[in-house]
């Protein structure tokens, strides 16, 4: 992704994704929204051996029990519920949705990261508004895109 973006400067002239083994893989992806209705992540699979989760950030807000944020993160655990739903307010029409992962670092220092390494995901467009995410997390010696697998709907 690093060389994508050396070779392609300019934003508006960059693929939004690069060719992995036939896979167009992304390290972020823009969901059509409506303008009011509901987001739901399943969390469907994840490899133990480094904690995930997802973000979904919106120009407007998510719900979140008794607030509002524009930016959601999740975390993979086995054992609380796979499944969570929360309204939404869009102002452009877009949710974006990424993968996060913990990095331990010497020390002991954990970090909450993002878009790094090999970070990255593959989408199975179930239809518009529905997407399953294949995704390899930063610290994977060569992508894993089955470090953790989630779905979104919109609703």
């Amino acid at each position: 992704m690093l060389d994508q973006y050396q070779r392609f400067p300019d934003k508006g002239g960059r693929p939004g994704y690069i060719l992995w083994n036939g896979l167009k893989v992304k390290t972020a992806d823009c969901i059509p929204v409506p303008r009011d209705g509901q987001v739901e992540a399943e969390l469907i699979s994840a490899k133990t051996d480094v904690e995930q989760g997802l973000d979904m950030k919106i120009n407007g807000w998510i719900q979140l029990m008794d607030r509002r944020v524009d930016t959601l993160r999740t975390w993979y655990d086995p054992n609380l519920e796979p499944v969570v739903r929360y309204p939404l307010h869009s102002r452009d029409g877009f949710l974006w949705v990424w993968n996060v992962y913990k990095m331990k670092r010497p020390g002991g220092i954990t970090s909450e990261e993002k878009w790094t390494g090999n970070a990255g995901f593959w989408v199975q467009e179930v239809s518009e508004r529905e997407r399953v995410y294949h995704c390899s997390h930063g610290m994977a010696e060569t992508p894993d895109f089955e470090c953790l697998t989630f779905e979104v709907r919109i609703f």
